[in-house]
C-alpha cells in the first residue's frame, strides 16, 4: 500500500496537496483508493515513485468531495481500462462523465471488489462514503478516505462484513477541530474493536494524529505521501 496523495509530508521527494488517494498492489491486483485533489499531482508523485497509472485495474472512490475524486479524469485519459467502483449516491452528471470513459460499478451494499478485497458500502447519512476493507494473514486492513460516516463506525462495519479482526487502520479519520476528550473516546472504542495499529493521515488533524501516537506508541504509524506499508497476505 502506497499513499500517493496526501495533504501530510513523508517523502520529500513528493508533492503534499490537500486530499488522499492509495494505491493497493496485490498479486496481479492494482486497485487505487481515490484519487487525490488533481491530476497533475498525482501522476507527478507516481512518477516519481515508479508507479505506472496504466497498470492500475480498478478505482474506489470514497466519496464525491473534490479532494478525492479530482483526479479521476487524468487517470482515465492514459488508462481506459480500469474499473470505477462509485457510490450509489453519487450525483448524475458525475455518473454520467465517468461512465463515458470506464466501465462503472455502482455500490450501494458491501460487496466483495476482488478476492479478499471488500467495499463497506455506502455509509453514513449526510455525506455517504464508502471503505476499503482488504483481508491478510494479519488481519484486516480497513482504508478510509474521509470518514465522514464515523471511523469507529467503518471499523464495526468492517469486522462485521468479514467476521476478521482488525490489523491496521489507515486514512483520514475526520478528526479536524475534535476536542481531546472526543478523540480519545474513539481510541478507547478502536481498542474495544480491538485494533492493532492506527495510521491516520489526510483529514485526522495533528492533535488526533499525537494523540493516537501517545495511546498506541510503536503500533501508531506516522504516515503521508509516498509512505509504503507492505502486510503479508
Amino acid at each position: 500500500m502506497t499513499i500517493v496523495y496526501d495533504n501530510n509530508e513523508y517523502d520529500e521527494r513528493l508533492k503534499t496537496a490537500w486530499g488522499f488517494a492509495c494505491l493497493i498492489e496485490r498479486g496481479d491486483l492494482t486497485l487505487l483508493f481515490d484519487t487525490g485533489g488533481d491530476a497533475a499531482t498525482l501522476l507527478s508523485n507516481m512518477e516519481t515513485l515508479e508507479l505506472d497509472p496504466t497498470e492500475i485495474d480498478t478505482i474506489v472512490l470514497s466519496h464525491i468531495h473534490g479532494d478525492h475524486v479530482g483526479g479521476l479524469g487524468g487517470i482515465l485519459v492514459i488508462n481506459e481500462e480500469p474499473t470505477v467502483y462509485r457510490p450509489r449516491s453519487f450525483p448524475a452528471s458525475f455518473k454520467e462523465q465517468v461512465k463515458a470513459d470506464a466501465r462503472v460499478v455502482e455500490v450501494h451494499e458491501p460487496m466483495e471488489i476482488a478476492e479478499g478485497i471488500y467495499t463497506t458500502g455506502e455509509m453514513g447519512r449526510g455525506i455517504i462514503e464508502q471503505s476499503l476493507v482488504v483481508e491478510t494473514n494479519r488481519g484486516l486492513v480497513v482504508i478510509t478516505g474521509c470518514a465522514h460516516p464515523g471511523v469507529v463506525s467503518i471499523v464495526a462495519k468492517a469486522k462485521e462484513i468479514t467476521d476478521g479482526e482488525v490489523y491496521l487502520v489507515m486514512g483520514g479519520f475526520h478528526l479536524g477541530g475534535a476536542s481531546q476528550a472526543t478523540i480519545e473516546g474513539i481510541v478507547e472504542d478502536f481498542r474495544k474493536l480491538g485494533v492493532q495499529k492506527a495510521a491516520p493521515c489526510h483529514c485526522s488533524d495533528d492533535l488526533a494524529r499525537s494523540i493516537f501516537e501517545r495511546a498506541y506508541g510503536e503500533d501508531f504509524i506516522w504516515v503521508g505521501v509516498g509512505s509504503k506499508l507492505e502486510v503479508g497476505e
